[in-house]
């Protein structure tokens, strides 16, 4: 099959890693594939003079002429093209057209039948980064939606939008796994990702890491990610400014808890991560972390917003090695259950009772 993702950038993001994992293993499966993203994105359905979208449009410019058609941050094997925008004389034939972000499904919609049977790959309940009305109509829009998490697939049923089928994310092992590396016996390295965006809960993650430093002192920080605002994080923090590929791997490994503190995920790739390196995770009940996870057994699991469970969580297992021990274990063992393979296979199969 020729196959078709459509994506808005090819900036570091978990949504982006998806698609590309996707393209990869179905490129490997004799299949053609290409993976197309757009110099110039302007949404059709703006205003004239939306000076946001203007901005927006301005910043997507900057990030494309910096990465120069390549995604140095992932191996990718599929074909890469970027494209002037994403009219329909950019957009090579095709079997498969994927959407993957909800400004692109109103080009895909326009395609014509030769760009291929048009499918929606739904990562995330999208309002985030677009107005409600405008994200949620992409769903009733006629493309076959796949969704990637049960809440996800709940969310659209409940606004009257067909799910063609779920299919969960995989852990890529070949990536994550555990490694043997030397670590401070002195104190318990504690890792958290960075992001800016408020719902990723950052603020509720140091609230909870307060709590845990008047209590227990044997601690150090380490953190992950974006450039952090100035003074926001604490002066004795160790920061890690985007880490990938084997890096990220070290770095985990390199730590003894994990905590994810989001108020609000699509899916959450980064828990899934740390357990295939067999760290013990802290994480809030967000995205598909309980599609993966089971409370108190895999990982401990808090409500968003209850930094103050997350940090009684987090004292757990600082207190109790032999616990920090089991829900390695048992985070690792349950985990690489959830591979790519399977993922593809379902996607693959999915594809093919549209393809004549």
């Amino acid at each position: 099959m020729k196959i078709t993702f459509i994506l808005p950038t090819i900036e570091l993001s978990g949504g982006v890693k998806v698609v590309f994992e996707y393209a990869n293993r179905l490129q490997e499966k004799g299949h053609d594939v290409t993976v197309i993203y757009p110099f110039l994105f302007i949404d059709m359905e703006a205003k004239r003079f939306d000076i946001k979208k203007l901005i927006a449009i301005a910043y997507r410019i900057f990030r494309n002429l910096k990465h120069k058609n390549q995604a140095d941050w992932f191996d990718l094997k599929a074909k890469l093209t970027m494209v002037p925008t994403l009219n329909e004389k950019n957009i090579p034939d095709a079997d498969i057209i994927v959407a993957t972000w909800w400004e692109t499904v109103y080009y895909v919609k326009k395609y014509p039948k030769n760009k291929g049977e048009k499918f929606y790959l739904i990562q995330h309940y999208e309002t985030w980064g677009g107005p409600k009305e405008k994200v949620e109509k992409t769903y009733n829009m006629g493309l076959h939606n796949i969704v990637i998490s049960n809440w996800l697939e709940k969310k659209l049923r409940n606004i009257g939008a067909k799910v063609e089928i779920l299919i969960p994310n995989g852990i890529n092992t070949d990536e994550f796994y555990p490694e043997q590396l030397k670590r401070d016996s002195e104190k318990i390295r504690i890792l958290t990702p960075y992001r800016k965006e408020g719902w990723k809960g950052i603020k509720d993650g140091l609230k909870a890491l307060e709590i845990i430093k008047k209590e227990k002192k044997n601690y150090r920080l380490i953190m992950f990610g974006q450039k952090p605002r100035k003074n926001e994080l604490p002066k004795d923090v160790e920061f890690h400014f985007l880490p990938v590929k084997e890096e990220l791997r070290k770095l985990y490994n390199s730590c003894d808890i994990f905590i994810f503190p989001s108020r609000c995920e699509g899916f959450g790739l980064p828990p899934m991560e740390a357990m295939a390196c067999k760290i013990p995770v802290v994480t809030t009940n967000v995205g598909a972390v309980l599609d993966y996870a089971i409370p108190g057994e895999t990982a401990l699991v808090s409500e968003p917003y209850d930094f103050e469970n997350l940090a009684n969580h987090t004292l757990e297992l600082i207190k109790d090695k032999q616990k920090r021990k089991r829900i390695a274990e048992n985070g690792y063992k349950h985990i690489i259950q959830f591979n790519w393979n399977k993922s593809v296979n379902h996607l693959e199969k999915t594809f093919k009772k549209y393809v004549k």
